[in-house]
């Protein structure tokens, strides 16, 4: 096996629900991932001699959108959900049919975790790698579901979900995690141990 020259195509997606503690796949109802990783940005501040000092800004919050296709508003207690409605509200954990939820003040915290590999026997995004293959995973803990927006622009209905993470929990412990490996070593999956209580908030 070489190293594929890009990945594309196919990648792994996992989000944690970390109140109902419900790990779920659900790329397959995903169509596009995009990763605004937040910037390490600051400025610089001119001296009376003409020199500049530069000021740092604390690291930006990192979005992660997702699209995707829902037909449903999703059953708290699925691994493999049809759609991420009732987590953005998280009124509850309904998960006898018929579903239902309406919003409510929680804004529940989320683990979310995106892979690429080429080792065919992982199935989860937080699964080990084995030797001889190839991953590349980006790992976001406390985070927040931010945004869940619907569209049937073009005839078929659509979500937008976007996530947010801060770059470190209140502890100042990061919450971004990304991992790679080769062909010359497995890669351990990562685990839900660090994920802390930071993003568990009601108003």
């Amino acid at each position: 096996m070489t190293a594929p020259d890009t990945w594309s195509e196919t990648a792994l997606v996992n989000v944690y629900d970390m109140t109902n503690a419900t790990n779920m796949d659900i790329a397959a109802i995903t169509e596009t991932i995009d990763i605004d990783m937040g910037d390490k940005d600051g400025e610089a501040i001119s001296t009376v001699k003409g020199g500049r000092l530069w000021k740092k800004t604390p690291q930006a919050d990192t979005s992660i959108t997702f699209e995707g296709y829902p037909i449903s508003i999703g059953s708290s207690t699925d691994v493999t959900p049809d759609g991420l409605i009732q987590f953005f509200h998280h009124s509850g954990s309904d998960h006898v049919e018929p579903l239902s939820v309406t919003s409510s003040l929680t804004r529940a915290g989320f683990g979310v975790t995106i892979m690429w590999t080429d080792d065919t026997t992982c199935t989860t995004a937080r699964g080990a790698v084995v030797e001889a293959a190839n991953a590349l995973r980006y790992d976001f803990q406390n985070c927040y579901f931010v945004s869940c927006k619907a569209s049937y622009t073009d005839k078929v209905l659509k979500a937008t979900w976007i996530f947010k993470c801060p770059a470190f929990n209140s502890a100042g412990t990061a919450n971004l995690t990304t991992n790679s490996c080769d062909e010359t070593a497995a890669m351990p999956g990562t685990g839900f141990a660090t994920i802390t209580s930071d993003a568990e908030i009601e108003e």
